[in-house]
């Protein structure tokens, strides 16, 4: 995602990093490789729990969250939701921009 940042700035968004850590870990691993993106910690996974993206047990993986992106517009809407396979699958930042600059199809649960 560091690569895509002026890209993700030019279609007017904002990228929030969510790490399933504890904070010393994560403090300690963004030390010495910074983000140029905001870093919240669900260290009690109640956010990946609520996208669907947490993990008790996996082939490669015990209590975790799996790689995810989400791009949720202005209004509150998920217009793109990518949850890996694996934790070393990631969504191709040429994916992210091309969904950035998706037009927004309306919600047919809102007014």
């Amino acid at each position: 995602m560091r690569d895509g940042q002026a890209g993700i700035e030019t279609a007017g968004a904002r990228a929030v990093v969510v790490v399933c850590q504890n904070e010393a870990a994560v403090r300690a691993h963004f030390a010495r490789d910074p983000m140029p993106f905001p870093i919240a910690i669900d260290r009690e996974r109640i956010v990946a729990r609520a996208f669907g993206v947490y993990a008790l047990l996996g082939l490669d993986s015990i209590n975790i969250a799996r790689p995810a992106t989400f791009i949720i517009d202005a209004g509150g809407v998920i217009r793109l939701r990518f949850a890996a396979r694996t934790q070393f699958q990631r969504l191709p930042i040429e994916a992210i921009l091309t969904g950035l600059r998706a037009p927004a199809r309306p919600d047919p649960t809102r007014p």
